[in-house]
């Protein structure tokens, strides 16, 4: 079973992933929003939306997945990474 690592800080949160995971389960980059971010071959996808895209397809191919918690306490370094540009998918919030 495949272990993803969840980040948080004081205000938000984001599933790191790797663009390959992204592109085994048929995704791409385009698809999520620029409320996530990228720091090399890792995606940090934003939590009220961009994780969830990511997680429903990984579940309908692989099902289950094991996740872990990193607190960054207040602020999150990830907030430094460069954003995603605006996609194609996402762009529209519920």
């Amino acid at each position: 079973m495949k272990t993803f690592t969840f980040y948080a800080d004081a205000g938000h949160g984001w599933l790191a992933v790797r663009t390959s995971d992204i592109a085994a389960i048929g995704l791409t980059v385009e698809e999520f929003s620029p409320y996530s971010y990228r720091n090399g071959d890792t995606l940090y996808l934003e939590e009220d939306c961009d994780a969830g895209v990511f997680i429903r397809q990984w579940q309908a191919i692989h099902g289950d997945f094991v996740h872990k918690l990193v607190d960054h306490g207040n602020r999150s370094r990830i907030r430094s990474f460069d954003r995603l540009p605006a996609g194609t998918s996402n762009d529209i919030w519920f």
